[in-house]
């Protein structure tokens, strides 16, 4: 295509259309070539590009800047704002490519995606198509439980979230200030705007270094860098009115910021916060240059024909090109980089097509013109959305080829005892009939506490520990299981244990967070020891008969060191002796129960449902596991504190000698992450008071 014919291609676009008599900009569409080409580069995996994720701040500038400019001059012109009419333009504006893609979302996650993700997924697609998803995947993100949940082909749409959001309640206030303003509008709009975008970027600047998985996503994080583009659009005739120089110049500097934001930032970076000022505050200045014809800017390169072209396709380039690629990736996992590159480059097509046949004929035909029509339109496509991620959901059972097993004959742990199993090898089994719980389930085969109890596992970002009491609450004898997600995934069986023993059950656990003096780096590091050294003292203050420690981790940090390339044994053996030895030297007995082995690759109940009838395909090397796993590192602290017992269950987990199952007894062995499914713990439980027996050498347990 040539030069010509990719400026009569962009003209084609309301980017440089009429507005109510005002020409709107090309540098603009210039502006978003820059955004969506770094993004692409960035997913693309491109090394140059590790801050390529800026795209989407200046994305949010941009759509600040126009937006409020639309809503401003309306304003100006008839004293107020018609919002269904707003809304109208929004809804053909955006809905139409959106609920394409959101379409196709939902065919890359059934026929390429594993069945277990479909109902992750699927709730994505609904949150999409109602833009709330940044509100989900910010839950997600600090969600331990769901950290086997993998990149959802709808992930992107979380800044789209944002900036509907930002769509539905600026125009709201807007109209709310014209009203109560009516003559100094202008700087009522200003002032709200700016105590909001204030609050915002100070917000986020905290939230970002508290809770940087949620920051990351929700909108109050966000909106400042939209109210830096709006209150620019607001101020325009100021800016306009500065010397040319200085404004080519801030031109300039602008996109230098952009630059360097993309080649100097990358995943390490604390984001959002005060990093993002670079370019945020650099996407603001190249849009103050040219507010006004300004010679020396850099309009005229943001203007050629090539720019805003690809310009005018950056929506649908940005909805499009990111399903392709979790397509692709899941297809060929192992994906070279110079295939993504060419897959990112490849997305031009779809996005094209989508734009010339969909976005286009929608939003300038005469048809959806009237605003009810528009507004009908958007309730439809928004309906048809939220319909394909429900059904997406539906269909989890129509993948599932194998019965979930009554209780009666999931047996599990039970089986090894069984003199009818002996010689059995369990990692040979070709398939089974019937399991509990099946594949899809596994995830949520775990202990009741995680939704009737939330608080009992402390969340991230949470230094306070919080005690639970399971078992026999009256009884006299007090048990404490201290650690992360490992001790207490074995919470049903000792609480059973409890009731029938007589022993008070006490927990205090928190996700991610290994019960030892030493620094775990990590999801949490920041909270992890501060939560440990509180946990500590609780116990000491308790001084109960007996306390079970467990968790995953075998490495941490040593003094005065960063990084997981400076990851220890010896640094997390020592912190964890530093905690057992002062429970210990106390007079209070501690036992602790060996991590199980570890899987070593994909989640094993995806394998397993996908490879329903090949079972031993999803087994895995039991030497590789044990060492992978915390167990190592809990057996060296052991040795290091006299009279620590150990509780080791591996032979029960992973009967096998040389390889683990993935179902034994009709049970599935595990769930999420390296986790045991409650069925099979419970199934365990008398092999576990056995062991209990042996380690506190008869004080607790039976044979």
């Amino acid at each position: 295509m040539s030069a010509g014919q990719l400026g009569a291609a962009a003209r084609t676009d309301d980017t440089v259309r009429q507005d109510h008599g005002r020409m709107l900009r090309l540098d603009i569409e210039g502006m978003r070539a820059i955004a969506v080409g770094v993004v692409l580069a960035f997913h693309a995996g491109l090394p140059w590009f590790a801050g390529g994720f800026v795209g989407v701040d200046v994305f949010f500038v941009l759509s600040g800047f126009l937006i409020t400019g639309l809503l401003a001059r309306e304003v100006s012109r008839s004293g107020r704002v018609a919002l269904g009419r707003f809304w109208a333009r929004r809804a053909r504006r955006l809905l139409p490519a959106s609920a394409t893609v959101l379409l196709f979302s939902a065919v890359v996650t059934y026929v390429w995606l594993p069945i277990t993700q479909r109902e992750d997924f699927g709730g994505d697609i609904v949150s999409a198509a109602l833009y709330v998803v940044n509100w989900r995947l910010a839950d997600r993100s600090v969600d331990y439980l769901a950290e086997d949940v993998g990149a959802s082909p709808v992930q992107h749409y979380w800044s789209l979230s944002v900036e509907e959001q930002f769509y539905l309640v600026w125009p709201v206030l807007m109209l709310v200030v014209a009203l109560v303003a009516a003559r100094r509008w202008r700087l009522g709009a200003f002032t709200l705007l700016g105590i909001v975008t204030a609050t915002s970027f100070v917000y986020s600047v905290q939230q970002s270094h508290s809770n940087p998985g949620t920051a990351f996503f929700v909108s109050t994080t966000r909106i400042w860098e939209l109210g830096v583009g709006a209150l620019l659009a607001l101020s325009a005739a100021r800016f306009a009115r500065l010397p040319a120089a200085l404004r080519a110049a801030a031109g300039w500097l602008g996109l230098a910021a952009i630059a360097y934001a993309v080649l100097a930032f990358d995943g390490s970076t604390t984001w959002p916060g005060v990093h993002v000022l670079l370019p945020v505050l650099g996407a603001a200045a190249v849009i103050a240059s040219g507010i006004a014809a300004t010679p020396g800017s850099p309009q005229h390169l943001l203007s050629t024909a090539p720019m805003v072209w690809v310009g005018g396709l950056s929506y649908s380039l940005y909805l499009w090109h990111w399903p392709i690629l979790i397509a692709a990736q899941a297809k060929y996992p192992d994906l070279r980089l110079r295939w993504t590159v060419l897959l990112m480059i490849l997305s031009v097509v779809p996005a094209w097509l989508c734009h010339t046949y969909i976005e286009n004929p929608v939003r300038f035909g005469t048809p959806f013109k009237p605003t009810s029509r528009a507004l009908g339109l958007g309730a439809a496509l928004t309906a048809v959305g939220v319909g394909l991620g429900l059904v997406l959901n539906a269909s989890v059972g129509l993948g599932t080829v194998v019965k979930e097993a009554p209780k009666a004959d999931s047996i599990g742990a039970r089986a090894l005892t069984d003199p009818a199993n002996a010689g059995t090898v369990w990692s040979d089994i070709k398939a089974v009939d019937e399991m509990r719980p099946l594949a899809v389930d596994a995830p949520q085969d775990r202990p009741p506490q995680y939704d009737d109890q939330p608080g009992c596992q402390v969340a991230v970002g949470d230094p306070k520990p919080k005690v639970c009491t399971f078992g026999d609450a009256k009884a006299k004898r007090t048990v404490v299981l201290v650690g992360d997600s490992k001790i207490v995934q074995w919470q049903t069986a000792l609480s059973d244990l409890g009731k029938k023993e007589g022993w008070r059950i006490l927990q205090i656990t928190k996700s991610a967070c290994s019960f030892t003096d030493a620094n775990n780096a990590g999801t949490d590091e920041k909270t992890c020891r501060e939560w440990g050294r509180a946990a500590l003292k609780k116990i000491l203050e308790l001084h109960p008969d007996l306390v079970i420690s467990g968790h995953r981790r075998g490495t941490a940090l040593p003094e005065g060191k960063s990084g997981e390339a400076a990851l220890t044994q010896d640094a997390m053996v020592q912190g964890t002796a530093r905690y057992w030895r002062q429970i210990t030297d106390a007079g209070i007995a501690l036992v602790t129960l060996l991590d199980n082995p570890e899987p070593l690759t994909q989640p094993v109940y995806e394998c397993v449902a996908k490879h329903p009838k090949d079972l031993p395909r999803c087994a895995f090397d039991k030497a590789k596991g044990i060492a992978r796993s915390g167990a190592p590192a809990q057996r060296k602290a052991a040795a290091e504190v006299p009279g620590v017992g150990i509780i080791d269950l591996t032979n029960v987990i992973c009967p096998d000698r040389t390889r683990c199952a993935t179902v034994i007894g009709n049970v599935l062995v595990y769930r999420q992450g390296t986790h045991i499914t409650r069925t099979y713990v419970d199934s365990a439980e008398p092999q576990l008071a056995a062991e209990l027996f042996r380690a506190t050498k008869g004080r607790f347990g039976h044979e």
